[in-house]
């Protein structure tokens, strides 16, 4: 029982030293027209047992939001999105924010200064490979009467282990077959006289 405790506890190590790899950009809009709560449903299937979802945007001078949001095992039951965001500002001119919108998940305010430099809010959730999730979301933006640019980026990547998470964890799983082995094989210890 031991000897499968520790690889558990390797494998979470390797888990939570892994990092997002490149993923599918599930939408991209670029000075979308005005509109208001627009329902949009995006669909993929995981490849990966952890994957992070990123919801990244701009809107200058104005703001526009995405509220609502919701990611669901095969597009129905509860939803697997938390209530804390992980947010990386812009490279210049961040202007984002999260705000209740009466659901479990903060909605997200993207304002901004800079064109083209997009603020991003993510999470990552567990998930099962070569399952299908949707993600659902409200989308609003207003750039009348001005025409002002916009984006709107959402993509999800699978966690992917880093090639130092490999090392420790080859390493970790070397060690725990080592010790399995000397607690069966007690006659092999040598001691030094």
């Amino acid at each position: 029982m031991r000897k499968f405790a520790g690889r558990g506890f390797a494998l979470t190590i390797a888990m939570a030293l892994s990092a997002p790899a490149s993923g599918e950009t599930l939408l991209s809009l670029t000075d979308a027209p005005g509109q208001s709560f627009t329902p949009y449903s995006l669909s993929f299937i995981a490849s990966g047992p952890t994957t992070t979802i990123s919801i990244g945007g701009y809107q200058n001078p104005q703001s526009e939001q995405v509220s609502n949001i919701g990611l669901f095992l095969g597009g129905t039951g509860a939803n697997l999105l938390g209530n804390a965001w992980i947010f990386t500002a812009a490279a210049s001119g961040s202007d984002a924010a999260t705000y209740s919108d009466g659901t479990s998940v903060p909605a997200l305010n993207f304002g901004g200064f800079t064109i083209g430099d997009y603020d991003v809010f993510s999470q990552t959730i567990a998930t099962t490979v070569d399952v299908s999730y949707t993600l659902s979301f409200l989308y609003s933006n207003w750039p009348e009467p001005y025409n002002e640019p916009s984006g709107l980026i959402v993509t999800e990547a699978a966690a992917t282990p880093l090639p130092s998470t490999w090392t420790i964890m080859i390493v970790g799983l070397l060690g725990f077959g080592l010790m399995a082995y000397r607690r069966q094989h007690p006659q092999d210890r040598r001691v030094a006289a």
